[in-house]
């Protein structure tokens, strides 16, 4: 029987709703299924988290076979300065689902809501937000509505 090689790869993005995503071995993008994340117990990953991985090829391409490590990305700390940084915008969690991407801020000078995606927290080193939390956050508006581009947890 031949033996697997242990390969070092980093997330580029998970999609948890359509169950996959895209890992970097050296050079090549590589498709990471949610079943080689159900055989190792996992939920999710998340961008940048570092993974050892074997690798197989079907019909398509190079494709994850089975993850055998993992060390999550540094996450932001915990405690950030509550001083707004040039155009950021205080504002409270009203809601946001995980499972869905999205969710909605309370911008607090204005109590309007601001539309936050699941890609831009996690470019931010976030992987979620609770209802009620507070935070710091730059916000942007193409016509379809404020949606927040950065955005920095503060300590309750």
């Amino acid at each position: 029987m031949e033996e697997e090689s242990v390969e070092a790869a980093e997330v580029i993005w998970y999609n948890d709703r359509k169950g996959f995503g895209f890992v970097t071995i050296g050079e090549d993008e590589v498709f990471l299924h949610r079943s080689a994340l159900d055989r190792f117990g996992l939920i999710s990953v998340y961008t940048n988290d570092l993974l050892k991985v074997t690798t197989t090829v079907n019909e398509k391409g190079p494709v994850v076979k089975d993850i055998v490590g993992i060390e999550r990305n540094q996450q932001l700390p915990d405690e950030v300065p509550a001083e707004l940084e040039g155009a950021e915008v205080s504002g409270i969690v009203k809601f946001f689902n995980p499972v869905k991407g999205y969710g909605f801020v309370e911008q607090g000078d204005d109590m309007r809501d601001v539309f936050v995606h699941l890609r831009t927290l996690r470019s931010c080193g976030i992987h979620n937000l609770v209802e009620g939390q507070c935070l710091l956050m730059n916000v942007t508006d193409d016509g379809r509505g404020p949606q927040a581009r950065l955005v920095r947890l503060l300590q309750q």
